[in-house]
């Protein structure tokens, strides 16, 4: 009984880790983006959304929450099983985890003739490609792998990330340009701790100074009970975007 019981935890762990790997969907957090052709995705990796502490660029801690869910779990099943369970679970059920179960498959759903790139915050901001990059399986699957590697630490860097996908959107105040980004997606699970900018009001004004023509949509994704959900909601209606609480 305790073998069997042991076999099947092994298998669901090992489910819950893969299959989002392969399945496909045509949808982000439930924004329908089969008509969008360049998408920037902005992913918050800053300490909180893998249970750690945030520290800002000064060594100072912004913030700091815990990751019981592993513990739980492993509890329960206790050994060798509750060990391994523990570490899936925990890196799984994070909030950077659950981030990654939802962007892959969406990739992974993308036609050749997409164009996209990710960017990540925490206390730096760094995209992963120099310009946008078209979905081909190769890029697909570089940047899934990419993405699944990644892991959290320090604060939260939100205007030098919108700074960063609108540099790479070109003069969207230029209606005779052709724009390299028509959707953004900025996830978050709290409020802006570094950057140029962290006055909540000042990002949004500094947003609509590079989006005056609202050319650019901005759709903003809330993880966590800790997320600023009155920012991130007045960001997305005020550049024609959808705020989704997760």
């Amino acid at each position: 009984m305790k073998y069997l019981k042991f076999s099947i935890i092994i298998v669901l762990v090992s489910l819950l880790g893969s299959c989002y790997m392969i399945r496909k969907q045509t949808d982000y957090y439930g924004v329908d983006i089969e008509d969008s052709k360049r998408i920037v995705f902005l992913i918050d990796i800053s300490g909180s959304m893998e249970g750690n502490a945030e520290v800002d660029a000064a060594g100072n801690i912004v913030a700091s929450v815990t990751s019981a869910a592993g513990n739980r779990l492993a509890k329960e099943v206790g050994g060798i099983g509750g060990s391994i369970i523990k570490k899936q679970t925990k890196k799984q059920l994070t909030k950077l985890g659950r981030a990654k179960r939802e962007i892959i498959p969406t990739i992974r759903g993308f036609n050749d003739d997409v164009y996209f790139n990710v960017i990540t915050f925490e206390n730096n901001v760094k995209p992963w490609r120099a310009k946008m990059v078209q979905a081909t399986a190769t890029n697909k699957n570089l940047a899934i792998t990419y993405i699944n590697n990644l892991k959290s630490g320090g604060g939260t860097n939100m205007s030098d990330a919108l700074e960063e996908a609108f540099r790479f959107a070109g003069n969207a105040n230029d209606e005779t340009t052709t724009l390299g980004v028509e959707n953004i997606f900025l996830l978050s699970d709290g409020a802006p701790t570094v950057g140029k900018v962290t006055n909540r009001q000042g990002i949004v004004n500094q947003v609509e100074e590079w989006n005056k023509l609202d050319r650019v949509i901005i759709n903003t994704i809330g993880l966590g009970k800790d997320k600023d959900a009155e920012f991130l909601t007045n960001l997305a209606e005020s550049n024609r975007g959808t705020y989704i609480d997760k």
